[in-house]
């Protein structure tokens, strides 16, 4: 992803000062700029967060964890009578 951002600041860099060649005004050269520090941005804000794709978690001792990917609920107890039965 990281590649083709880098990709299409270039080309943007390419045609604005293409634009501003052609055609010397306020416009292409604020175009060339933002061109410009867009490209560079890419290689400054490069790195990786810091969160971990994964998942963890820290239960006491004799403790149950339970980790799960979305809501998770534990009915304990439960008075309905499916679970009398």
């Amino acid at each position: 992803m990281r590649i083709i951002i880098r990709i299409l600041a270039f080309v943007a860099l390419c045609i604005s000062c293409a634009w501003l060649y052609f055609e010397r005004s306020f416009e292409p050269a604020l175009t060339t700029v933002v061109s410009l520090s867009a490209l560079i941005s890419t290689f400054f804000f490069d790195k990786k967060s810091e969160e971990a794709s994964g998942q963890s978690q820290r239960i006491g001792k004799h403790a149950t964890g339970i980790q799960a990917g979305g809501d998770v609920s534990i009915n304990i107890g439960s008075t309905d009578k499916k679970d009398n039965s």
